[in-house]
C-alpha cells in the first residue's frame, strides 16, 4: 500500500511489517463501500448495467428502490459479488464524462477518488485500476509507475503496444486474474514494438523471428548502456530475455505436460 499511516499500537511496538490486506467485502468496509455504491448509482443511471452484466435476479429490478437494493445485495454463495458490483459501476462511471456533474453533483472522477481513498485507508486488497474502469488487486506505487512509464514508451513506438501492456496488467492484477491472457498481451506488448523495428518487411512477424534474428546477429547491433570497459554493451542481455519470454509461455499449444 501507498500510506505509511499505523496504528498507534503498532507505532509504540516498532512494528515495521506490511499491513495485512483485507480480500472480499469486510465488515469495517462494508457500510462506506455500500454508502459509497448508492452514491454512484444515484448520480448515474447504472443499476440497469450491472443487473445485466452480473445476471442478477429481477428482484433487484422489480423492488421499490432499485438503487438501495443494489447497494445492499448479497449472495451467500459468492462472497466476491459485491466488488463485483463495485467493478461494474467504476467501468459505467468511465463511460461517463469524468468532468461532468451526475444528478446529484457528484463527478465520475470525484466518485473514483473517493472509492480510492475508501479502499486505501480500509486496507483493502483492491483498488481502482489504472485505466479508472474496473478494480485490480493493490499494488505498489513502484510497479504502477513503472507501467505507466513502459505504456508511455511503448506507445511511442507502436500503435498497440501500450494497449497490449494495460490488457497483461488488467489480466494480472484483475479481479478474476488470468494468467494465461496476461502472459499473452505480454508477448504481444513485446511484438508490437520489436517486430516492425527488426522484421519490418516480414508477412508473419512473431516474438520467436525477433528472438533469432537478433541472436544470430548479436554482432550488429550494441546497446547505449557501456559496459565495465566503457565500451557499448552487447545485447546478450536482450536476447537471454526475450529467451526467456519466448520459452516461457507454455500453454501456446495444449497436450502437454508443461502446456498450463
Amino acid at each position: 500500500m501507498t500510506r505509511t499511516w499505523r496504528r498507534l499500537t503498532d507505532r509504540l511496538n516498532g512494528k515495521q511489517d506490511p499491513e495485512v490486506l483485507y480480500e472480499e467485502l469486510p465488515d469495517h468496509l462494508a457500510v462506506p463501500v455500500r454508502q459509497w455504491a448508492l452514491q454512484a448509482m444515484s448520480n448515474y443511471v447504472l443499476v440497469g448495467l450491472v443487473c445485466l452484466r452480473l445476471r442478477l435476479p429481477s428482484r433487484v429490478l422489480n423492488s421499490h428502490s432499485p438503487e438501495e437494493t443494489l447497494a445492499n445485495y448479497v449472495d451467500k454463495s459468492n462472497p466476491m459479488i459485491f466488488m463485483e458490483i463495485i467493478d461494474v459501476l467504476l467501468a459505467g462511471l468511465a463511460d461517463t464524462n469524468p468532468y461532468s456533474q451526475g444528478s446529484r453533483g457528484a463527478t465520475a472522477r470525484e466518485l473514483r477518488q473517493e472509492l480510492d481513498f475508501i479502499l486505501t485507508e480500509g486496507g483493502s486488497a483492491y483498488m481502482v485500476n489504472p485505466d479508472q474502469n474496473g478494480l485490480c488487486r493493490r499494488v505498489n506505487e513502484t510497479l504502477r509507475q513503472s507501467l505507466e512509464a513502459a505504456v508511455q514508451a511503448a506507445d511511442k513506438q507502436s500503435q498497440d503496444g501500450g494497449t497490449h501492456l494495460r490488457e497483461a496488467f488488467a489480466a494480472a492484477y484483475g479481479i478474476s486474474p488470468n494468467p494465461s491472457a496476461a502472459y499473452s498481451h505480454s508477448v504481444k506488448a513485446v511484438e508490437a514494438v520489436a517486430n516492425p523495428i527488426f522484421l519490418p518487411k516480414s508477412p508473419e512477424p512473431t516474438l520467436g523471428a525477433v528472438r533469432s534474428t537478433l541472436d544470430q546477429g548479436r554482432n550488429k547491433y550494441e546497446m547505449v548502456v557501456q559496459d565495465r570497459t566503457g565500451a557499448p554493451a552487447g545485447i546478450n542481455a536482450v536476447v537471454e530475455l526475450l529467451n526467456l519470454l519466448w520459452h516461457g509461455q507454455r500453454d501456446r499449444h495444449a497436450g502437454g505436460p508443461t502446456s498450463q
